[in-house]
């Protein structure tokens, strides 16, 4: 039979084809060499394209996957990037494979061998790992920045990609030292924290000592049950609310147009209204000058405690 020289269109695969699926698929293989020379591209080794336009970023996944092959899970950053957490680019790329695998490396995608089952859910030609081994493996076999991780942790089990008792068995089975920063982020989501900003905070408070207890993310009622709003942080005892204003989270326009810095003073509004004392803090501030909202914080508490309590029904955060 004579070959045909139609480049094939496989299901999932972007308008990709390995070598072997080419000959598979009746080219010979001075046809695929010469192409390669000619129009191809080779985004991965022995992944074609039969164009040298751009590849998008879906495409370049997809290429990624076929060199790994078949039983390659996408783990890590990259995994967590698939189930939507924003992730920077230029990081890296790494799959797991069974421990008959073989370990390889291209560029910035990495294969490593898991003696352990890989549970992946599949998507097209994708396999991905679920929230809590992604994060696990993106703290052993990556190199991140500790905030990164600790934000990523949040996130995963904000989202439900992942519960706390998951992520909870997966760091035991890892090096505590490698797994240090999820640990943190666990700790500060079951402590009702939301942002890495929030962790901090409560790092911060409770380390200096001699406030009241902090509540994160409890919701304030009205006496008639009516919701006042959910602060970072609230010191009951004191009546004072602790906001985090984050450019990253209250500068632009949220999902149904608002926008979110109006949004933010309103709701600060809303707690003042209800006789709610409110002390605002950046995260820069937490980070680099904690002292200085340390110094703040004690005497808004300190005239909090000589006062009456306001009137509200603290519901404190359940995750």
């Amino acid at each position: 039979m004579a070959p045909t020289r139609d480049f094939p269109d496989l299901p999932g695969q972007r308008g990709l084809a390995t070598v072997a699926q080419l000959l598979e698929h009746g080219w010979t293989r001075s046809a695929v060499d010469q192409a390669r020379a000619r129009t191809f591209q080779e985004p991965m080794p022995r992944v074609l394209a039969p164009h040298r336009g751009p590849l998008d970023a879906a495409t370049r996944t997809c290429a990624w996957a076929l060199w790994a092959g078949p039983s390659a899970v996408f783990t890590g950053s990259s995994a967590l990037s698939l189930w939507g957490l924003t992730i920077r680019g230029g990081l890296p790329v790494t799959l797991v494979v069974p421990a008959s695998g073989r370990a390889r490396q291209h560029g910035r995608v990495r294969l490593v061998r898991s003696t352990r089952e890989i549970i992946g859910r599949r998507s097209g030609i994708l396999r991905i790992a679920g929230g809590a081994r992604a994060l696990a493996d993106a703290a052993v076999y990556e190199k991140h920045r500790p905030d990164d991780l600790e934000q990523w942790t949040i996130t995963v089990l904000q989202r439900g990609l992942a519960t706390p008792e998951a992520v909870e068995r997966e760091l035991w089975m890892r090096p505590r030292a490698k797994v240090a920063s999820v640990w943190r982020g666990l700790a500060g989501y079951v402590d009702g924290a939301w942002s890495r900003p929030e962790v901090v905070l409560r790092e911060v408070v409770d380390g200096d000592g001699g406030f009241p207890p902090l509540l994160t993310n409890c919701r304030l009622l009205s006496p008639v049950g009516d919701l006042i709003g959910v602060p970072d942080g609230y010191l009951e005892e004191a009546g004072v609310a602790i906001q985090v204003h984050s450019r990253q989270y209250h500068q632009g326009v949220d999902d149904q147009g608002g926008d979110r810095w109006s949004e933010t003073v309103e709701r600060d509004g809303a707690f003042a209204a209800a006789g709610v004392r409110v002390i605002g803090v950046t995260p820069w501030t937490l980070y680099a000058k904690p002292q200085r909202f340390v110094s703040r914080l004690r005497q808004v508490v300190e005239v909090g405690l000589q006062g009456p309590r306001p009137a509200v029904r603290v519901v404190p955060h359940a995750p």
